[in-house]
């Protein structure tokens, strides 16, 4: 015997006069709606016999098994009804184990019609709209005034679910007396009502004899966007921005050469000697003869160009070993290979083709009545293609300007659009300062194995690396480099040891500085833009502002997708336009 699926009722409503009865015939069926016979269904009266709410209306039996089709014929039986002129309303429920159905009972001595109800879209075609399903409620004796458009209360009658392209859906046993509302409710695929209407049916107007059919006008929903909302900001900077280039550039001096990071060290140290002017600034790049007579010394002992490919075989110009690859061999080979250093650069990059941007807005109306002023709070960024892209509070990162305050909006038609004809909406966004500090902890940190670092540290954990022996004393870093360097050029200990310091003070500015290009000066980033205005519960003010579904596989009141920005990026390198996507969800109820 199959499972038990569904339980079905010849009609959906049953009329009764007072003191009458009708039969229900209910049908209990499996999967495959094969009855089910041989199962016991119960049944009840949902109000109290003994009480007004059912009229004393009473059942043939409270429990029956099915028969050989899968049926029960219940009877019911309707008391005195409704001392005034609207029908008395009551449930019969039927059940069988998990399984219910529900059967609204009027009880009246009015004449009874069917309506046809018959959705319109007034001021769209239906193929032009985002509509999926209509739901619709059909509230016996009520009218429209007394039914909430934004949160309906379940009818007697069930709520009847119908697509665009269904006939008219019908209702019968409608009491042909009062005053009957019919709501419709149109729902996109994210389940949101995009339009509405009410219409009331006089019960005077239908008739017994035949069928009415009765348009139920809907209108679409263009709601308010008063309110304070969350937003997240999306933008691909695939090409690059401006600056990205040559802020790669300067970590690729870390492993641009077979002997660095010594030859860069080597670089900035000697570069050091001469204490920094105008015409030679602190940069990593002696001067020839501008860098003293150590300078001079150190620098005949540099690696010829032209040399072998491995840094071991680098000789200066008198063919011995070079400062350079004898300052690499300070290096454990493991550590340097620990380090990944040619990976900077193209991870730097990586970071830098995205950027997410966490906002607040809050939107308060102007005049006329489709326009609105739009407070614009940057609140957090983050580059998601990095290896750690957490979200970096703009609390942190203070820049002098990110919040944007009297942006003009307008709604139209149901979008939000907002720009920068009026007051700019722009803010001081300092990518290159996030991109620092996104780089230092998902870049830098983990390869040092510490949770936080900056490029000083890093800078100074590199050359930290490189240790020598004297005379059973192990050194590092600088004194590394002074053993080393004082020795091969015949000078005191002590040598270059402030020039190593300073050196490496240049080169961690040097890094530091490279993230400055992405940087703007003031305002540097900029937005205009629009997104659909989403009123999920139909109460006529946004829920959301964008969606963040993908518009492929769904739909919104008006566009399926989420808001668009065009965004400026003004750098100290260029200006460069970039589109974006954005959506919005309500922190605050519609009556700030």
């Amino acid at each position: 015997m199959p499972q038990p699926a569904s339980i079905q009722s010849t009609s959906d409503t049953v009329a009764i006069p007072p003191f009458g009865s009708r039969l229900l015939v209910f049908s209990l069926l499996g999967p495959q709606e094969q009855p089910v016979p041989g199962v016991g269904m119960h049944f009840s009266i949902l109000d109290d016999a003994d009480t007004p709410g059912s009229g004393g209306a009473q059942l043939s039996f409270a429990s029956a098994l099915t028969d050989g089709d899968g049926k029960v014929t219940l009877q019911v039986i309707a008391g005195q009804g409704s001392s005034g002129p609207n029908p008395l309303e009551f449930n019969v429920a039927a059940s069988a184990g998990d399984l219910a159905l529900k059967i609204p009972i009027f009880v009246t001595t009015s004449a009874l019609a069917t309506v046809e109800i018959l959705p319109v879209f007034v001021d769209r075609s239906p193929t032009d709209n985002s509509a999926n399903t209509i739901n619709i409620y059909f509230y016996d004796d009520t009218s429209c005034a007394n039914v909430s458009r934004s949160h309906p209360a379940s009818p007697m009658r069930r709520v009847e679910t119908m697509h665009l392209d269904d006939p008219a859906k019908v209702f019968t046993n409608v009491v042909t007396s009062g005053v009957h509302a019919v709501l419709g409710l149109a729902i996109d695929n994210n389940q949101d009502v995009v339009a509405r209407g009410c219409s009331d049916l006089l019960g005077a107007n239908l008739s017994a004899e035949q069928p009415m059919r009765v348009e139920l006008p809907l209108a679409w929903i263009y709601p308010s966007p008063v309110g304070s909302f969350r937003a997240v900001s999306q933008f691909s900077l695939v090409p690059p921005l401006p600056g990205t280039e040559s802020a790669q550039n300067a970590w690729k001096d870390l492993s641009s050469d077979v002997c660095d990071p010594a030859r860069l060290w080597l670089d900035c140290t000697i570069d050091a000697l001469s204490g920094g002017s105008v015409a030679d600034p602190l940069d990593c790049q002696p001067v020839p003869g501008g860098e003293g007579p150590l300078g001079a010394l150190l620098a005949d002992r540099r690696a010829a160009s032209g040399g072998s490919g491995t840094c071991a075989a680098q000789l200066d110009g008198s063919g011995r070993p070079s400062l350079d690859s004898e300052v690499h061999a300070l290096f454990p080979a493991a550590s340097l290979s620990n380090l990944r250093l040619r990976k900077l650069p193209d991870e730097l990059g990586s970071a830098l083709t995205s950027l997410t941007i966490k906002s607040t807005l809050t939107v308060t109306a102007n005049v006329p009545a489709n326009a609105f002023n739009i407070d614009h709070t940057l609140t957090a960024i983050a580059l998601p293609n990095a290896a750690d892209p957490n979200s970096i509070a703009m609390s942190s990162l203070a820049p002098p300007v990110w919040e944007a305050a009297f942006v003009p909006g307008v709604s139209q038609a149901g979008q939000l659009e907002i720009s920068t004809a009026a007051n700019p909406h722009g803010f001081t966004l300092e990518l290159g300062s996030a991109a620092r500090s996104t780089f230092a902890a998902s870049s830098l940190a983990p390869r040092l194995g510490v949770k936080v670092a900056d490029v000083s540290a890093f800078v100074e954990a590199l050359t930290n690396l490189a240790t020598r022996n004297e005379n059973g004393t192990p050194l590092r870093g600088c004194d590394a480099l002074d053993s080393l360097l004082c020795a091969e050029v015949g000078q005191a200990r002590g040598c270059i040891s402030a020039a190593c310091l300073s050196g490496l003070q240049a080169l961690s500015q040097r890094l530091d500085a490279s993230f400055a290009a992405l940087d703007g000066q003031d305002l540097d980033f900029f937005l205009s833009g629009s997104a659909p205005i989403i009123d999920r519960d139909g109460d006529g003010f946004a829920d959301a502002l964008g969606s963040s579904t993908n518009p492929a596989t769904s739909s919104s009141p008006i566009s399926a997708g989420p808001g668009l920005w065009l965004s400026t990026f003004k750098n100290r390198t260029g200006t460069t336009n970039v589109y974006g996507s954005w959506s919005a969800e309500r922190v605050s109820t519609h009556s700030q």
